[in-house]
């Protein structure tokens, strides 16, 4: 196959296990050579900050002198940005001969798989094939019965920010969703948590590393300067990301580079200080050149923070919003509406998109007038025009969303 023929063979592939569990992944990857068993893994989940802290990781490391994989979902334009090794994304030509060699021993073996657990082979196939010392993972969604949780062992299992998202999954309360993310934990293992998770969560996560055996290490919280800058443990850093989340993320990466060091890692401080600084995650409270800032919040917790880092600007608010009819609409809105902000709802075509018509009857319960331009360009186009010239663009409620306005408007 090349690679187009790859990406359709990928996006072709039902988003679910026809069989629930892991059970056919572990049988595919063991005809491939069980390569996930040759590498060493920083394994993440959590509702919000899993890939700013994965970017943050692989940056770090790789100024360390190490050969880092790279795994997060989702993509924001190419499919190839979810599989890297040292900050390059996989190759067309790469990604092509991974997925036909994978079709065929799918094929073969009578071993079909989800699309996540797809990609989740080929990403194994890749590290191991051209030996990354350790691989950043992040899960797809969960952690318990993750595709991503294949693995016997891990260096370290990271918890992130917890919060109401894929409920229909992942069941409907802080302590249940808490615990299918700490499905990622290993016996005896070492676990870094997020320093800010609400009680119940942090409770849960005390639980289950009790249950494993498992050391557990909760980040300080980090010391907020204005601008991109912050204290951790008395040292000073700058982050190239915006946002003052990014900070918190931030703190749980110096917190696992502690652990990291303790347990044998070469990982200077010079590398620690440049890797922050570069490292970038993309429609992540990202400025565009047009001025228009993308961030992809779509669950309530993460509207949250974003509205707390916009309100520190104190300026004029105008948003563009899609969202997807099965995420928490009436959580985020309610999170938006407390910036009073200039609105402009649009579509993405797409069957999951949530109406235009909704999103403006939800803000209207908090009293705000809502503009309706369907075409997503069109509409963000027209609220940068419309703003003033001292105020605060931004498009959010939507990974897809964010891509597709990244792509036509970035240049």
């Amino acid at each position: 196959m090349d690679y187009r023929e790859s990406l359709n063979y990928i996006h072709k592939t039902p988003k679910f296990a026809r069989v629930l569990g892991n059970d056919m992944l572990k049988k595919l990857l063991f005809h491939l050579g069980d390569p996930q068993k040759n590498l060493k893994f920083i394994h993440i989940a959590g509702t919000n900050g899993k890939g700013s802290y994965a970017v943050m990781m692989a940056e770090i490391l790789k100024n360390s002198g190490y050969k880092v994989g790279l795994y997060t979902s989702p993509y924001i334009e190419r499919f190839n940005e979810r599989i890297q090794i040292n900050g390059e994304q996989i190759s067309d030509e790469a990604l092509a001969e991974a997925v036909t060699l994978v079709k065929q021993v799918i094929e073969t073996n009578n071993a079909p798989v989800s699309e996540f657990a797809l990609d989740t082979a080929i990403a194994f196939y890749y590290f191991n094939k051209y030996n990354c010392d350790i691989v950043v993972l992040e899960t797809g969604l969960g952690g318990r019965i993750d595709a991503t949780n294949v693995i016997d062992t891990s260096v370290l299992s990271v918890i992130m920010s917890i919060g109401y998202d894929h409920t229909q999954y992942l069941g409907s309360t802080i302590e249940e969703i808490t615990y299918e993310k700490c499905g990622i934990i290993k016996p005896n293992g070492n676990v870094i948590c997020y320093p800010d998770l609400d009680f119940k969560a942090l409770s849960t996560v005390k639980s289950v590393c009790s249950e494993n055996n498992a050391s557990l290490t909760i980040a300080d919280k980090p010391i907020i300067f204005e601008g991109n800058s912050f204290s951790y443990n008395r040292k000073i850093y700058e982050l190239k990301m915006c946002g003052e989340f990014q900070k918190y993320n931030a703190a749980t990466v110096l917190c696992s580079i502690e652990k990291l060091v303790e347990l044998g890692y070469n990982i200077p401080s010079g590398a620690v200080i440049k890797g922050l600084k570069n490292a970038f995650n993309p429609a992540r409270f990202e400025r565009l050149n047009c001025g228009l800032y993308l961030d992809g919040a779509h669950n309530s917790s993460a509207a949250k923070q974003l509205c707390k880092s916009i309100a520190t600007l104190q300026k004029n608010v105008h948003m563009c919003i899609a969202m997807m009819s099965d995420k928490d609409i009436k959580g985020c809105i309610k999170e938006f509406a407390h910036l009073n902000p200039t609105v402009t709802v649009t579509e993405i075509n797409m069957p999951r998109c949530a109406s235009a018509d909704d999103l403006r009857t939800e803000f209207n319960k908090y009293g705000i007038d809502v503009k309706i331009i369907k075409d997503p360009v069109t509409a963000a186009k027209t609220m940068l025009t419309e703003s003033g010239k001292d105020d605060f663009c931004i498009a959010c409620g939507s990974l897809y969303l964010v891509g597709l306005l990244r792509k036509e408007l970035k240049g």
